[in-house]
């Protein structure tokens, strides 16, 4: 604030002088130069008279005469310090230039950016609680409603202070003024989740499956939906969703170890309970070899992939993992698949394929191994384990 203050008063002085200065300066210059006409002209007239008089064409009282009536003139043509028609307009022009700049700042003041200019200050600095947060990024949506980002940072606001009725009504807002993007959608289906006290209604699953529609790896969404299909007693459609939400967070996000725990426990109930995957996809298992294990980092990334067999194309479907999650038993299915109009389900037979690239991209592995082609079912398994002979060759 004193920034936009002192630079606001270095543009009024600067402005003011911009106008002051070539008006005094100007009018002064004027007035010398009608000062030194007017003495000319008296002298000129005080010349011609006496030189008449020398001639003999003026007598002693014309010639006084003349000389009081060029000094008449003289005085007629200099008219007395503030009645100068000059000197009023430099004065009309000082109160303009001083009153100008002053009628503009009241003007912004009253109607200009005043206060989005306070609340931007305060957005800058550290809000004292998430309370006054929530108060700032209310009044930024009251001064522009029409901003979709400012909905978007309220409705975060109210989620995280537990609001969800109010996080609803502005995820919506950010959907009506920023389009149906898939992660608003996971979002605002986790809202509508936990406003209607955990419950997965059918509206909140049509957002959901609208959300994965637009991108199989919206992570919100496949978090909510595995956290609903573990509540109402769904383990391996828990273990599922969880699975997938892990293949797509970055490898040193701290949210990986909490998620393995999860499908560690989901995987177990269902067993408990007998519950079988009843989709149609791939069950692999994959392991290294000791040789491999030590040659090896532990964050180098581990893709599980399935082919059409005899179809050229991308991957059907992929799941990414680390060496350090191994050993790790994986599923594949439709949730995986990288493009949807390639699903696994639309194939009959498929090959699955373990690849492990140090640097990130499945297409320049350092370790890769096919399995045997498998007749796509709901129980289709494959045990791979990476040998040093898998070993690409540069």
């Amino acid at each position: 604030m004193p920034t936009f203050w002192g630079l606001a008063g270095l543009l009024l002085i600067l402005a003011v002088l911009i106008l002051l200065v070539p008006l005094l300066r100007g009018g002064r210059v004027m007035a010398d130069q009608r000062a030194v006409l007017n003495r000319t002209l008296y002298q000129g007239r005080l010349a011609d008279a006496r030189a008449r008089a020398a001639r003999g064409e003026l007598d002693i009282q014309a010639l006084a005469l003349a000389e009081a009536e060029a000094g008449r003139s003289l005085l007629a043509d200099s008219p007395a310090e503030g009645s100068s028609p000059l000197r009023q307009g430099r004065r009309l022009g000082v109160a303009v230039a001083l009153g100008g700049p002053v009628l503009a700042l009241g003007l912004y003041l009253l109607l200009g950016a005043w206060p989005a200019l306070q609340l931007s200050q305060r957005l800058a600095t550290p809000p004292a609680s998430p309370q006054a947060l929530l108060a700032d990024l209310e009044a930024a949506t009251r001064l522009q409603p029409q901003a979709a980002d400012n909905w978007y940072l309220l409705a975060r606001a109210y989620a995280g202070l537990g609001h969800y009725q109010a996080a609803v009504a502005a995820f919506e807002q950010v959907i009506s003024r920023d389009g149906r993007r898939a992660e608003v959608l996971g979002q605002l289906a986790q809202a509508r989740f936990f406003a209607a006290g955990r419950t997965l209604d059918a509206r909140t699953q049509a957002l959901a499956d609208e959300a994965l529609a637009a991108n199989p790896g919206e992570p919100t969404t496949l978090g909510l939906l595995g956290m609903a299909a573990y509540e109402r007693g769904a383990y391996a459609d828990a273990a599922g969703y969880w699975q997938r939400l892990v293949a797509v967070l970055p490898p040193a996000d701290p949210l990986r170890g909490t998620l393995a725990e999860g499908v560690a426990r989901a995987e177990r109930a269902a067993r408990a309970a007998g519950q079988v995957p009843t989709t149609p996809g791939l069950e692999v298992e994959v392991s290294l070899a000791p040789a491999v294990a030590q040659r090896v980092r532990p964050e180098d990334s581990v893709f599980v992939l399935a082919l059409a067999v005899d179809q050229p194309g991308p991957p059907l479907a992929v799941r990414r993992l680390r060496v350090a999650d191994l050993p790790r038993r994986v599923r594949l299915d439709d949730g995986d698949a990288m493009l949807p109009q390639r699903k696994l389900s639309d194939y009959r037979q498929v090959r699955p394929v373990v690849v492990i690239a140090r640097s990130g991209d499945p297409l320049k592995g350092d370790w890769r191994l096919e399995g045997r082609p498998l007749e796509r079912s709901s129980s289709a398994f494959s045990l791979l384990r990476v040998e040093a002979d898998d070993a690409i060759t540069p």
